[in-house]
């Protein structure tokens, strides 16, 4: 056999940014390669292995730069926060308002004028508010419906937040036109330990709404709890009611025997809320309530009453027990239809089929009000055969940046306090000029 004769191509050792050139190797090299030559039959292995790692470091380095987001998506490396089976907490990625609202916190609230102290609400409350988390996107898309979208509200939005939010996400939440509002933690009465879903560990805390009594009226939505029309009728809608005297319990009859305004306050509640799973079981995404300090010195009671409420529904199971809202109870719920807090399985089994969602959602029992699901989680809508409710969530993400970023009038109403499509202030021209021609 003839021995091969030795290429003189040069060597070339591939290491990005830099590729190193090495021409004919030096003899004591070239014998020591010698010594260990490779059998015909194992070259084919070895040159893909050297293929493979050239390839694997060219690839390592290249995904090393660059941003975060694509990163993750190529290596398959997760965010802190994502770190988890809970698909609440994995983060949409989606781009963001380009707009400094640090700069416009400074102006007062949009709508805080409104006289009739009415306001819609949402609780932001995570261990690890990332700016780019999963419900701080749905706060702002909360606060985006209700104050600037085409279906916008005439009334406030309040946020309510933990203490150990930062400043920075409040900033962003008063310059987008929110109230934003620290609560007091609730975080005594059931041990971390078994709360089985740990973003829920501070949610009790939504029952200190009810010590909010500088408003008549409170609509509070989960912050992914979506409206997707105009609700303000919902303060309509919602009745004020009267307790059953009867069956009031020894604190609450002490409190209604006192007489004068504070007993009629207390025995006159409101109430109102959407069933889930079972009728007695209310949903506390979607809930209109009026403040009042003895129903929440009562909601206190019940709360530390844990063995009369199912723990693991936390504040739900609070306001559901026999202690607070149940139907049993001398403070009996309102039940609202389902289109006001449509969960993913009231849409499935009551929407109107063959119905193009992007004309709007439509039940069998009519136009859904606020949509209560994670819209921005692909996978979510995937396994629910739902992808055209998270299609909307795409649609509206950027209609809102669309307009923070491009509509002149944001910025004008942040700071007047009166907001003004671009259509409005062409018809009050229009309307100036003929008056001015007609004189």
């Amino acid at each position: 056999m003839q021995p091969q004769s030795q290429s003189q191509t040069p060597l070339l050792l591939f290491f990005p940014p830099n590729a190193i050139y090495v021409s004919a190797p030096p003899p004591q090299i070239a014998r020591l390669f010698s010594s260990m030559a490779v059998p015909r039959t194992v070259k084919p292995i070895f040159t893909a292995g050297l293929i493979f790692i050239v390839f694997s470091v060219f690839y390592l380095s290249y995904v090393n730069n660059l941003p975060y987001a694509a990163r993750a998506g190529l290596i398959g490396h997760k965010h802190p926060l994502a770190d988890t089976d809970d698909l609440g907490l994995v983060f949409p990625y989606d781009p963001i308002p380009r707009i400094d609202f640090a700069s416009l916190s400074k102006y007062p609230p949009h709508n805080i004028k409104e006289p009739s102290k009415f306001a819609f609400s949402t609780f932001y409350c995570t261990r690890q508010p990332d700016t780019r988390g999963p419900y701080f996107e749905a706060a702002q898309q909360i606060i985006w419906r209700l104050l600037w979208s085409p279906y916008r509200s005439k009334y406030p939005v309040i946020i309510f937040v933990c203490p150990f939010i930062p400043e920075e996400n409040r900033k962003i939440f008063r310059g987008q036109g929110a109230i934003v509002k620290e609560i007091e933690l609730l975080d005594d009465i059931i041990p971390d330990e078994i709360i089985s879903t740990k973003r829920w560990i501070d949610v009790l805390s939504k029952l200190n709404i009810w010590k909010e009594v500088e408003w008549k009226r409170i609509v509070f939505l989960d912050s992914d709890a979506f409206p997707v029309r105009n609700i303000d009728d919902i303060f309509e809608v919602a009745p004020v009611q009267h307790c059953n005297r009867e069956t009031l319990g020894p604190e609450d009859k002490a409190v209604v025997a006192s007489g004068g305004k504070r007993g009629e306050e207390f025995c006159d509640y409101v109430y109102s809320g959407i069933s889930q799973f079972t009728a007695d079981n209310i949903n506390a995404g979607f809930l209109v309530l009026k403040p009042n300090l003895d129903m929440h010195a009562k909601l206190m009671r019940a709360a530390r009453m844990t063995g009369d409420y199912d723990i693991r529904f936390m504040e739900q199971g609070v306001l559901s027990s026999k202690n607070a809202f149940s139907q049993e109870g001398p403070f009996p719920v309102h039940k609202l239809p389902s289109v006001w807090n449509t969960l993913p399985e009231n849409f499935i089994e009551h929407r109107v089929p063959d119905h193009d969602v992007s004309k709007g959602l439509e039940l069998k029992e009519g136009p859904v009000k606020v949509l209560h699901a994670k819209l921005w989680n692909k996978a979510w809508g995937e396994w629910n055969n739902l992808t055209d409710l998270t299609d909307l969530w795409d649609r509206d993400w950027m209609n809102m940046c669309r307009f923070y970023d491009g509509d002149p009038g944001f910025v004008e109403a942040r700071k007047t306090g009166i907001y003004k499509t671009m259509w409005e202030k062409f018809i009050e021209s229009k309307k100036a000029e003929n008056a001015e021609a007609a004189t």
